[in-house]
């Protein structure tokens, strides 16, 4: 092969590029009463069928979502959830720890009862969580909802 054929497939292959699998990539800060959250998980679970994107927040508050192990997430309609406990604890020496108190209240914490409704558009997507301590109007422990008898 020639030097000219081997460079103009290199700049073919630049052309293309070598992207991930998904076009959207969501990153943004997570608050809970406007004071960043120091650690914890964000997940953003599809309202249509489609793969779960989670991320890791940083000591300041900041997030990038990931599908597996690719960068991103399919754009589209998403309930997030987001789990923050303070940190785990020893009790006795070499003793597994055990977890830290729940930081986030309780209706962001899992996807079944997060009032947080996300669209993702493809590209590139800031979306600053901003988390309060007061539940949303329409909030009912589940723990405390009646069972219905059959």
């Amino acid at each position: 092969m020639s030097v000219r054929l081997c460079f103009s497939m290199v700049a073919v292959l630049l052309m293309v590029g070598c992207g991930g699998t998904y076009d959207s990539y969501v990153k943004g800060v997570a608050t809970l009463d406007s004071e960043p959250l120091p650690r914890g998980t964000i997940s953003f679970k599809p309202m249509q069928p489609g793969p779960t994107a989670y991320g890791l927040i940083s000591d300041d508050g900041s997030y990038t979502l990931k599908t597996g192990r690719e960068s991103g997430l399919p754009p589209g309609e998403y309930v997030v959830a987001v789990v923050v406990n303070e940190p785990s604890v020893s009790k006795e020496e070499g003793a597994l720890p055990t977890p830290g108190k729940p930081i986030t209240p309780l209706w962001y914490r899992s996807a079944k009862t997060s009032p947080l409704k996300i669209a993702v558009e493809s590209g590139s997507n800031d979306i600053n969580l901003e988390l309060t301590s007061e539940p949303p109007s329409d909030w009912v422990d589940p723990k405390k909802r009646r069972r219905r008898r059959r």
